[in-house]
């Protein structure tokens, strides 16, 4: 049997666009409003039995696994209960960084996000991704979703040419670190910054067909990044 992992990074519902190094394929997603595009290092495994996980003891008995791990690497809780023992993994473990307990009640309310609809990015054990979802408080944004997620990748310069189909707009600099800003279409508005051996990706995207201007879901983008970038070790 054999699992493919396909990473994401906050996407309109019904159309998820995943790029697999350089190569852009679609299919359709699930219900869920977040879950746009992430990029490379999606990876298909075979799915290996264990003897402690899956088969009976000489007794007949089924052992039980390790706990799954539900806090970041200072120890903090993440807000949700996590189902996937492999959600921190070799393709994002490029960086200590975790976007689900940096972004706080009170940074999520200051650029706008409702923080108890925090969810995991991740919809398998061992995706590419690591990150969360989240959506707006206001109530005239109620097709609007925000998330952050990390991925390695060595440079802002490998991620653009791996996802050189991208629109890419003119980089910016918050706090003196050089963010590249992105869109897929007119709906969604990302941003990318280095952390160490990851990309942070933060995006906006509007599941309505009634989008404001791009430049306004950028800027949203760039808002979110700028509330969280002093928290992102470079």
């Amino acid at each position: 049997m054999t699992i493919c992992d396909f990473g994401t990074l906050g996407a309109r519902p019904q159309s998820t666009g995943v790029v697999i190094r350089r190569a852009a394929i679609a299919f359709s997603s699930g219900p869920t409003l977040a879950m746009m595009a992430l990029f490379a290092l999606t990876a298909c495994s075979p799915l290996q039995s264990s003897d402690s996980n899956n088969s009976p003891t000489s007794q007949g008995a089924v052992s039980q696994g390790p706990a799954i791990r539900q806090t970041d690497d200072l120890g903090k809780p993440l807000p949700f209960d996590t189902k996937h023992p492999k959600r921190w993994n070799s393709s994002n473990d490029g960086t200590a960084y975790e976007p689900c307990t940096t972004v706080d009640d009170r940074t999520a309310r200051r650029v706008g996000l409702d923080h108890a609809t925090a969810e995991d990015a991740a919809t398998v054990s061992g995706q590419t991704l690591r990150g969360c979802v989240w959506h707006f408080v206001d109530p005239e944004r109620m097709f609007w979703s925000a998330d952050q997620v990390v991925a390695d990748f060595s440079s802002l310069d490998e991620y653009k040419q791996a996802n050189h189909l991208f629109t890419w707009r003119e980089d910016t600099y918050i706090s003196g670190r050089r963010v590249g800003v992105a869109s897929m279409d007119s709906g969604n508005c990302f941003t990318y910054v280095q952390s160490r051996e990851s990309g942070v990706m933060t995006s906006v995207v509007i599941s309505t067909s009634a989008a404001p201007p791009l430049f306004e879901i950028c800027d949203h983008a760039i808002q979110i990044t700028r509330a969280t970038i002093d928290k992102i070790p470079e």
